[in-house]
């Protein structure tokens, strides 16, 4: 049997909902929908009557009435230089910017440098004995002591003498040739050089020895001319133990890089190589000990040989003479002013 609620029941049912209905607020869930009118689009805003100037006191900081003119940097009321600031020339201005300027790690050494004492400029003079070994001949060795005096233009120039004395023998490579190939190699040694050069720096640096020295170093190329000394090493030595000696002109050119010790003016290492050109006169082929073989026996003569290599078929030839040296210079004065602030 089929029941329907009637009566009390009923109302009783349907006025359950009604308080959460009332408790909830009335747009929840209810998303507002934008509507644009193409009039309110176009339309002009009202003139409010007020043509003055816009209201800008929103803007400021806030400050207590702080003037303008004590905040940091300003000198005065806009548009107003400061007093002394305006009498400044732009020399006079730059000049005040540049002594603020300081240099941090200087160039460690200055070969030309002005006086403290007596304001006059002063150019130092370096003496840098040296040592080195020859290292393009494989049968002759030399090893070399020399000397350099070098007078200071300024500190990138320089003119300077250097000396050289070769002490030259041949090596195990010549006479292991001439034993197993049964070939006596034609070769000269070196005596002695002398040049006058002129050097120049170019670049100059700085190293760092695990952060605890700091080494400057200036690196160099330098061009010269003069005579160099030569002495043929006999074929046939027990025939001709008489060698005779050449000396020519020569020109050279090196490249190196000097070191100096921190807190040492006076002082600095370099390491260099430095390659000579010249014409040498090396024995004639027709000098030996059978005259049968086409030999020339007025050859055993010195003097007669030696002519005979500067006048036969090739004459004098191009040789090279490729050093490596290692120095020490020593700087006269020994010490040295600063013309500018450190």
């Amino acid at each position: 049997m089929r029941r329907f609620l009637t009566g009390l029941t009923a109302i009783a049912v349907c006025a359950f909902p009604l308080p959460l209905l009332a408790s909830a607020p009335p747009d929840e869930g209810i998303e507002d929908e934008l509507v644009l009118d193409e009039d309110d689009m176009d339309a002009v805003p009202e003139d409010t009557g007020d043509s003055g100037p816009a209201d800008t006191s929103f803007l400021d900081d806030g400050g207590d009435g702080d003037d303008p003119s004590t905040e940091v940097g300003a000198t005065g009321t806009v548009g107003e230089a400061s007093e002394g600031t305006a009498s400044l020339s732009e020399e006079d201005q730059r000049k005040i910017d540049e002594k603020e300027i300081t240099v941090i790690q200087p160039q460690a050494f200055l070969n030309v440098y002005v006086d403290a004492n007596t304001g006059k400029k002063k150019r130092r003079i370096e003496l840098m004995p040296q040592v080195g070994l020859t290292i393009n001949d494989p049968f002759v060795r030399h090893w070399a002591a020399g000397a350099e005096i070098n007078f200071w233009l300024n500190n990138r120039m320089a003119l300077g003498i250097n000396g050289t004395a070769f002490f030259g023998a041949k090596t195990s490579q010549y006479d292991r040739i001439r034993f197993q190939e049964g070939l006596l190699l034609t070769a000269n040694k070196t005596l002695w050089q002398a040049s006058l050069d002129y050097q120049y720096e170019p670049f100059y640096g700085k190293i760092a020895l695990f952060n605890r020295l700091l080494l400057h170093w200036e690196s160099y190329l330098q061009i010269g001319g003069g005579a160099i000394h030569t002495q043929n090493l006999p074929r046939f030595q027990a025939v001709h133990p008489v060698p005779y000696n050449h000396i020519t002109g020569q020109v050279n050119f090196a490249v190196g890089v000097r070191y100096y010790i921190q807190n040492l003016d006076w002082f600095s290492v370099n390491l260099g190589v430095r390659t000579f050109g010249f014409f040498d006169a090396y024995e004639p082929q027709a000098r030996g000990v059978n005259p049968g073989s086409g030999d020339n026996p007025n050859f055993n003569d010195p003097a007669a040989a030696y002519a005979a290599a500067k006048a036969q078929p090739l004459g004098e030839r191009l040789a090279f003479n490729v050093l490596f040296f290692v120095g020490a210079s020593f700087y006269l004065p020994p010490k040295f002013d600063y013309s500018y602030r450190r």
